[in-house]
C-alpha cells in the first residue's frame, strides 16, 4: 500500500503511529486519541515548524498500532521510543546508564550495590538515581547511620578478621563475629527507606526497638539503636529546606533553549527537599505539552512515583497519564498544576534550576565547539570533525586480543556507538598490532558503509606504523571519503639516566597524518591536546576493560568447562555463590548442591574436580 492509500484509510482509533524513512528507519513515534486527526495534521499544516517540516519532508512510510484505550497508547509510545531510538523523539539516555542501588535479601548477608543495569533476579532495586554523584552521597549518608557490610563477596568469605570500617563502627563485622542476622536485616531495611527518602516513620521505629532491646538487656545492641538515633537526628538537622504543604512530591519543570530542553526534578520526602535531578534533552519536534508528557513517562519508568507530581502546566491528557503512571502501583500519583501559593514557588525554583543547567550545558558545548574548531584547522579537514571514533588495540602476552571503537559526537561520548572486537585473524594469538589494525579498521568500515554512520575523522592510538596499517586497510575501499590520523603517546627524551631525581623531559603528544612525515606536536593543555587525549584515554580504557573481562572468561572457561552438565547460567551462579574459582574449591558437596539447577549428581561431579583440584 502506498503512502497516500494508507493516508486516505486512516483509522479514528486511539493508537500510537510510527514514521519512517526511505531506509525503513523509523524517525518518530507519536500517540494519538484520534490517529486519523493526528497523523493528518502532519500533512496539512502549512504554518508548522522547521523540525516539523524537515520530519515531514522525510517521511516515506509509517506503521499503525491500534491500542484499547487512551492509556495504553501513552504506554506503548513510551515502550516503542526506549526500543527504537527515533531521533526526532525527546529522549533521556538509555536507563543503564543511571545508577540503581541495588540489595539481595535472599542472601545471607545482603549489602548494598551500584549496579547500572536492572535485572529480573528477585532483588530489591531503588532509583536509577540522576547520576553517581547522588548516589554515592546517599550511600554516605547511609553508612554513617547504620554499620553495614561494605566488602566484597569474596573479601566477606575470605577474611580472618574483622576490618577497619569494624573498629570505626560502622561495620557489624558479621565476617568474622557472633551477628544477629535478623537485626542486622532490620538494619538493611531503614537504610532502604533513607534511600527511598521515607525517613519520617523511621525515627520512632528506631526508638521502639532501643527500648525493647534495652528491656530484654541487650544493652549493646541497644546502643547500636542509639547511635543510629543521633547519626538520624544530625541527618535531619541539615535538612533545612522544608516545604509545608507537600510530604512526598516531586517539582518538574523545564527550560527550552535553542534546540534543546532542559527538564529539573525537585524532589521532595518528609516534607524536606531533598535531591535535584537535571536532565538535557534534544527539542525533538513534539509541542511543549508533548515534550513534558515524554518527559514524565519515561523519567518514571523505573523510578519511584511519589503522592503528588507538580508540573508547569495543564496537559491535556492529564488524567490517562496519571493511570499509566500508576501502571500497577497501589496509588494513582496526582498531578498537580503549580499555580498558585507554594506550588508556585516550588514551579518557580525548579524552572530557574532548569535554566542554569541548560546555559551551563550550553557554555561547555560552546567549549567543545571551540577545539572541534581548532582541530579542524589544524588537520586541514574540509569540515568541522563532529563524530569522531578512536581504536586501540589491547593484548598481555598474546591473549584476548581485543580491540576497542569508542565515538564521540560534538566532543561528547556515544556510549551508544561504543564498539568491541574480538581480533579473529590471529589463529596463533600471537600480538600483531598491525594485523590487529587492519583487521578491526576493515571490519568498521565495511560496516560503517553498510549502515550509512562513518565516522568524520577515524583515530588511531599509535604512531606512524598503526597509522599505515590503517590506511593500508582502508584502501581497500574503493571512493572512500574517510579521514584517517594517529595518535602517538608522548614519550621520555633522557631514557636510563642514572640520576633518580634527574628531572624527566618528555616529548609532545604527537598526531601523524597521510602524506606526512612529520607529526605535528599538540602542546600539552592546549584545547586540542585535552581533546584528543580525552578521546584516546576513553578509548584505551574501555579497550582495558573488555580485554580483562575476556582473560577473565578465558580462565573461567578452562576450568569449568571441563565439567560436563556446565552451562554458562550454573557457571555464573557457581561464580557468584562462591566468589570465583577459589572459593568454589573450599565449598562442600551440601554448599554446591544448594546452588539453584544444580542436581545431585553434578554437584557430586563438581566436588570431586574440586578436590582434584586442591
Amino acid at each position: 500500500m502506498s503512502l497516500q492509500e494508507k493516508i486516505d484509510h486512516l483509522p479514528t482509533n486511539p493508537g500510537v503511529y510510527l514514521m519512517k524513512d526511505g531506509k525503513g528507519v523509523i524517525i518518530y513515534v507519536g500517540k494519538a486519541k484520534n490517529l486519523k486527526n493526528r497523523v493528518l495534521s502532519y500533512f496539512r499544516k502549512s504554518d508548522s515548524s522547521l523540525k516539523t517540516k524537515a520530519l515531514v519532508a522525510e517521511i516515506r512510510d509509517f506503521d499503525l498500532i491500534l491500542a484499547r484505550n487512551d492509556v495504553e497508547a501513552i504506554l506503548l509510545e513510551r515502550n516503542l521510543i526506549k526500543h527504537h531510538q527515533p531521533r526526532y523523539n525527546i529522549l533521556l539516555r538509555d536507563d543503564k546508564e543511571f545508577p540503581f542501588a541495588r540489595i539481595d535479601f535472599q542472601e545471607p548477608w545482603p549489602r548494598i550495590e551500584k549496579v547500572r543495569r536492572r535485572r529480573d533476579d528477585g532483588a530489591t532495586y531503588i532509583g536509577p538515581f540522576g547520576n553517581a554523584g547522588i548516589l554515592n552521597t546517599m550511600l554516605k549518608t547511609v553508612f554513617r547511620v547504620f554499620p553495614l557490610i561494605r566488602c566484597s563477596r569474596h573479601e566477606f568469605a575470605n577474611a580472618s578478621r574483622p576490618c577497619n570500617y569494624y573498629h570505626m563502627k560502622m561495620c557489624v563485622g558479621a565476617c568474622c563475629l557472633d551477628v544477629d542476622r535478623s537485626t542486622y536485616i532490620q538494619m538493611l531495611e531503614h537504610a532502604v527507606a533513607i534511600l527511598e527518602g521515607k525517613t519520617q516513620d523511621l525515627k520512632p521505629l528506631i526508638e521502639q526497638r532501643m527500648v525493647a532491646a534495652a528491656e530484654r538487656e541487650q544493652f549493646e545492641l541497644a546502643a547500636q539503636y542509639r547511635d543510629q538515633l543521633r547519626a538520624l537526628e544530625r541527618l535531619n538537622n541539615r535538612q533545612v529546606a522544608v516545604v509545608a504543604g507537600f510530604e512526598h512530591a516531586d517539582v518538574i519543570a523545564y527550560w527550552k533553549l535553542d534546540s534543546q530542553i532542559s527538564f529539573s526534578v525537585t524532589q521532595i520526602r518528609d516534607f524536606a527537599i531533598v535531591a535535584n535531578d537535571s536532565f538535557l534533552v534534544g527539542a525533538a519536534l513534539e509541542t511543549e505539552e508533548d515534550a513534558l508528557s515524554s518527559f514524565l513517562m519515561q523519567y518514571y519508568e523505573y523510578r519511584y512515583v511519589p503522592d503528588t507530581i507538580i508540573i508547569p502546566h495543564r496537559l491535556s491528557d492529564q488524567k490517562d497519564l496519571a493511570l499509566a503512571l500508576q501502571d500497577g502501583r497501589q496509588a494513582c500519583p496526582k498531578l498537580k498544576v503549580g499555580r498558585t501559593g507554594e506550588a508556585l514557588d516550588l514551579i518557580g525554583m525548579a524552572r530557574k534550576n532548569a535554566e542554569l543547567h541548560a546555559k551551563q550545558s550550553q557554555n561547555l558545548s560552546l567549549k567543545f565547539k571551540a577545539e572541534l574548531d581548532l582541530l579542524k584547522e589544524l588537520l586541514q579537514l574540509s569540515q568541522i570533525p563532529r563524530r569522531i571514533e578512536c581504536i586501540d588495540i589491547s593484548n598481555l602476552q598474546g591473549s584476548a586480543i581485543v580491540a576497542s571503537n569508542v565515538c564521540f559526537i560534538d566532543a561528547k561520548p556515544a556510549k551508544n556507538h561504543y564498539k568491541k572486537y574480538t581480533i579473529k585473524s590471529l589463529t596463533d594469538q600471537s600480538p600483531d598490532d598491525y594485523a590487529s589494525i587492519r583487521e578491526v579498521v576493515s571490519r568498521r568500515i565495511r560496516q560503517g558503509l553498510q549502515d550509512d554512520d562513518l565516522p568524520d575523522l577515524l583515530v588511531i592510538d599509535g604512531g606512524k606504523g598503526q597509522l599505515n596499517a590503517a590506511l593500508e586497510a582502508a584502501g581497500s575501499f574503493p571512493q572512500l571519503n574517510l579521514s584517517i590520523v594517529s595518535l602517538a603517546k608522548s614519550r621520555s627524551l633522557s631514557p636510563g639516566s642514572p640520576d633518580i631525581h634527574a628531572p624527566v623531559h618528555k616529548s609532545f603528544e604527537r598526531i601523524f597524518r597521510p602524506g606526512h612525515e612529520t607529526p605535528i606536536p599538540l602542546e600539552e593543555g592546549s584545547p586540542v591536546y585535552r581533546l584528543m587525549t580525552r578521546i584516546r584515554d576513553e578509548a584505551h580504557r574501555t579497550a582495558i576493560s573488555f580485554h580483562r573481562k575476556k582473560r577473565m572468561q578465558q580462565s573461567h572457561q578452562s576450568e569449568l568447562d571441563k565439567i560436563s552438565g556446565i552451562g554458562p547460567v550454573i557457571k555464573r551462579r557457581l561464580l557468584e555463590n562462591f566468589a570465583g574459582l577459589e572459593g568454589l574449591r573450599q565449598a562442600s558437596l551440601e554448599q554446591i548442591e544448594a546452588i539453584p539447577g544444580v542436581s545431585a549428581t553434578l554437584a557430586l561431579r563438581i566436588y570431586t574436580w574440586a578436590q582434584e583440584e586442591q
